[in-house]
């Protein structure tokens, strides 16, 4: 992690060796507990690898880029874990947790979908940590009076709407990598006609997923637990909670306004330091030098399980990043554009078709920025397809949504899935499966609508 954001702050090649030096030894040392999927992914990037002069004109240059693409991926997951740690400790986390825990199904539901996507906008994945600790703390056995049926279908639904609603950040948030993307690689797409658009759709999603969670409500365990009665404190948790990621997120735009550092790099640089005021800030009456020293102390004590416990996520998004860099620099971007012409698609049929490869390949391990980056490479001017570029924006959008609504190699189901303790086929397949191919068929209608409007 120091290694990677060095070498990205100063570019220096000798920090970029050594953090891919790094990455490797850590996977080596936790390769025996690894699981079934890291592995295959791992050994893949590996073969893949060993098989790169075969299929690539600079195979020094391409691999050194795969491995910066890793090692960012493994530093974004270790700088986000320090929030998950001082969340872990922090009471705040526990009265947020009841408020919503003590909140009606479909209130409920709601909240976490519209608190996973407005928290999502300013931190990313690390919301994820934050508001999966909070279920995590609430969801007890004792609140679901001692019926543990009612227990897992509650994780199940409260997940799932964490799940959903930071899903669709791809189309609502301005600071998102997919509209960052698809503005710098198809010069004709409009931010201005894009980002409302994109805001629409993702208020249908969220309006979708709540009546989907409505629809497969099991009101036949609603008389086995009392009536939720709101605490005291009401939505006061709460809001100090926004204030506290807002906070986390004024000071990373702080950095990239005043010291320009670029946003992504500025919100890693600034969540192990906000994670450490954070608690500090609940070891505060033992004094503030005392506080600091019990707080560093937790944070070398739990460093192991810390970082250990990432080692599913870090290895597979790192063997993602690896082959998804890879292959596009062996396949050329025009072969998309070739396939389309070849096939005769023109119009609102290649906009789904975008769609849908978007959504679909990375069920099958494929980094939606890699199939982002080979679909819009061969799209840059999409009106020689028939297609305006914003309708191209929003299927990439609307596309990289259900992926990482349901994709059991992304972060965002990886997460989930460790922190509700099921696989991420669990998480990502039977949690939300049905759900991802109903709203599927839903955003091609209102890519229809859409292509009308839009032209």
């Amino acid at each position: 992690m120091v290694l990677t954001l060095g070498y990205q702050l100063s570019g220096t090649l000798a920090l970029a060796l050594a953090s891919h030096v790094a990455l490797i030894a850590y996977v080596a040392l936790e390769w025996p507990r690894l699981t079934r999927l890291p592995r295959v992914l791992v050994t893949i990037a590996t073969v893949m690898i060993l098989t790169l002069p075969w299929f690539s004109g600079d195979p020094l240059q391409a691999l050194l880029e795969a491995f910066n693409r890793a090692a960012w991926f493994g530093t974004f997951l270790a700088a986000l874990s320090f929030l998950r740690e001082a969340a872990a400790t922090s009471p705040l986390v526990r009265q947020c947790g009841e408020v919503v825990i003590a909140q009606p199904p479909a209130k409920r539901y709601a909240t976490l979908s519209g608190g996973a996507f407005l928290i999502g906008v300013l931190l990313n994945m690390a919301v994820l940590n934050l508001l999966g600790t909070m279920v995590q703390r609430a969801n007890t056995l004792a609140a679901a009076a001692g019926h543990r049926i009612v227990q897992e279908v509650r994780a199940r639904r409260m997940f799932s709407a964490m799940i959903r609603g930071f899903g669709t950040a791809p189309l609502g948030s301005p600071l998102s990598i997919t509209l960052a993307m698809i503005l710098s690689m198809v010069p004709a797409v409009d931010w201005r006609s894009v980002l409302p658009l994109g805001l629409l759709t993702m208020l249908l999603l969220l309006a979708f997923g709540w009546l989907w969670d409505q629809r497969e409500a099991p009101r036949h365990l609603a008389s086995l637990v009392a009536k939720p009665v709101s605490p005291p404190r009401g939505w006061v948790p709460i809001t100090r909670f926004f204030a506290l990621a807002l906070a986390v997120f004024l000071a990373a735009a702080a950095l990239d306004e005043f010291a320009a550092i670029p946003l992504p790099i500025s919100i890693l640089l600034t969540a192990p330091a906000a994670a450490f005021v954070w608690m500090i800030s609940q070891r505060m009456r033992r004094g503030l030098l005392r506080a600091a020293g019990l707080s560093a102390a937790r944070l070398r004590r739990r460093a192991p399980d810390q970082f250990g416990s990432m080692r599913t996520e870090v290895c597979v998004l790192a063997a993602a990043g690896l082959m998804g860099t890879l292959i596009a620099a062996a396949i050329p971007s025009e072969t998309f554009a070739e396939l389309l012409q070849m096939l005769g698609l023109d119009g609102l049929p290649v906009a789904l078709l975008v769609l849908l490869l978007m959504a679909v390949l990375p069920q099958f391990g494929l980094n939606p920025v890699l199939v982002g980056t080979i679909i819009l490479s061969s799209m840059s001017q999409p009106e020689l397809f028939g297609l305006s570029p914003t309708l191209l924006a929003l299927a990439t959008m609307s596309g990289w949504t259900m992926a990482i609504s349901s994709s059991p190699v992304t972060t965002s189901i990886l997460i989930a899935g460790r922190m509700a303790g099921v696989s991420p086929q669990v998480a990502g397949w039977s949690w939300n499966g049905r759900y991802v191919i109903a709203a599927t068929g839903l955003l091609c209608g209102w890519l229809l609508v859409l292509d009308r409007i839009v032209g």
